[in-house]
């Protein structure tokens, strides 16, 4: 092979690994998170599972009896949860975008932490959540204030089909860290 030919070889493919690491996010929408046949795996949540997000008794001025009282609340708000118990396991470790509404679980000071993202206002908050396959819980997002959380937002981060139980809703996706931005529409989303 002759020079110019090794170099132009080698220069395409630095070129072609470069793009690929600035490749955007695949945009889903919430029908994608539910499987077609062969993709799917089936979401495991046993007893001894963890609930992520039960708050602080110092949340509630240090009373006992106002955490109960949310907690049976909560309790209540997740017994009427959708049962599905399959996951797309073609979207884990996948960079996805995605819009939907915020249901908090953690803070700090004004600043939501952690969150669910939900296809519908109001889910897991004042109406029962929606199945788990139907939930992606955000365990690290910066920027988020609690005024403008009403609003839809994107939500940009590598998604994980990983079954997890939180004080709200059973979840089965997660993003670890993610991107929170104002909802501005696609043609055909929302």
């Amino acid at each position: 092979m002759s020079r110019h030919i090794i170099k132009f070889l080698l220069v395409s493919i630095v070129f072609i690994f470069s793009n690929l690491s600035f490749a955007e996010p695949t945009v889903i929408s919430w029908g994608d998170l539910s499987p077609t046949n062969g993709q799917e795996a089936k979401i495991n949540l046993n007893k001894n599972t963890e609930i992520i997000g039960v708050p602080n008794i110092s949340e509630f001025n240090g009373s006992k009896e106002e955490l109960d009282n949310f907690l049976d609340n909560m309790k209540s708000m997740k017994e009427m949860q959708g049962k599905s118990g399959l996951i797309n396991m073609d979207l884990n470790n996948k960079e996805i975008k995605i819009a939907g509404y915020i249901a908090p679980i953690a803070f700090d000071g004004d600043n939501v932490t952690e969150f669910l993202l939900v296809p519908y206002h109001g889910a897991c908050i004042h109406v029962p959540p929606p199945p788990a396959n139907q939930i992606i819980y955000v365990k690290s997002a910066t920027g988020l204030k609690a005024e403008g959380i009403q609003f839809p937002k994107w939500v940009t981060g590598t998604l994980q089909a990983v079954s997890l139980s939180t004080v709200v809703a059973d979840v089965g996706y997660s993003i670890e860290e993610a991107t929170v931005s104002p909802y501005k529409p696609f043609f055909g989303l929302f």
